[in-house]
């Protein structure tokens, strides 16, 4: 629980978790600001830079055409669905591998190999295997962002201290009270790590696939917008991009803390 308390401070609560919000606003000031500069010092004659009231009329257009929403949805789906594809494939796996000297040396040659592949080059092979379904998106999502997850959850199985896991087989507790008891718990701040990592990339993948082609999401609103030259839209649909990165992160952190401050010493009095 060492691990977890640490990780508790990291995160923050009460006061600290106060001041964690004021910096993530801060941070954010610089963007406002350039918006605002790029408002006052921006035309709207121009064909590649339009002011940011341009993008506000881009995106009330697309939403009147009944695009945005629909695309957004698509994109949210496929981000989400493989997401937790990621989280539970990766914990389990990661538990096994972790757990396993054996296995882990057989199935390196493996993970190395998959790891390894760029998304674009597995687009097109899953599209001619799954189709270009939902399949075949969350598919990719999987395959490029599970890793994180599984390598942070291994390392965190085969660090578990030994006297931890001798102590709950004195106590008596079952097999499966000492996973869900002991295992598990000690596993959380290696999957939190791995997972707010796999938030990130998840994202981009998916985008990546709609932009190749494959999917009908944000990414693939992008690309017809850009063959248009519709600059304001593009530059709409970036800002939207954005702020779903930031809300999906901002949302993990605040997640985070309370997980970690509900396990400090102080929560369990």
């Amino acid at each position: 629980m060492a691990t977890v308390k640490r990780i508790a401070n990291l995160a923050g609560s009460g006061p600290g978790a106060s001041r964690l919000t004021r910096l993530s606003v801060i941070g954010l000031l610089p963007i406002v600001l350039m918006l605002v500069v790029w408002q006052l010092a921006g035309s709207d004659d121009s064909v590649s830079f339009p002011p940011p009231s341009a993008w506000v009329e881009a995106i009330g257009d697309m939403r009147e055409e009944g695009i945005l929403l629909s695309s957004i949805g698509t994109t949210l789906k496929t981000y989400v669905i493989g997401l937790l594809l990621c989280l539970v494939l990766g914990v389990l796996l990661g538990m096994l591998i972790g757990g396993s000297r054996a296995l882990e040396r057989a199935l390196q040659p493996l993970m190395d190999f998959f790891r390894t592949l760029p998304p674009p080059a597995i687009v097109p092979v899953a599209a001619l295997l799954l189709g270009v379904t939902l399949k075949m998106q969350v598919a990719i999502i999987v395959i490029t962002c599970i890793w994180p997850i599984l390598l942070n959850t291994a390392t965190a199985m085969r660090t578990i201290p030994q006297v931890r896991l001798d102590m709950s087989r004195v106590l008596g507790l079952r097999r499966w009270e000492r996973l869900f008891k002991v295992v598990i718990p000690s596993l959380v701040p290696g999957i939190m790590l791995g997972l707010r990592i796999s938030v990130s990339i998840a994202l981009l993948v998916a985008l990546l696939v709609d932009i190749l082609g494959a999917g009908d999401g944000v990414g693939r609103l992008i690309v017809l917008r850009q063959q248009t030259f519709d600059s304001a839209a593009v530059w709409a649909l970036l800002l939207i991009i954005g702020v779903l990165g930031y809300a999906l992160n901002a949302g993990l952190a605040s997640f985070e803390r309370r997980l970690f401050r509900n396990w400090s010493p102080a929560a369990q009095k």
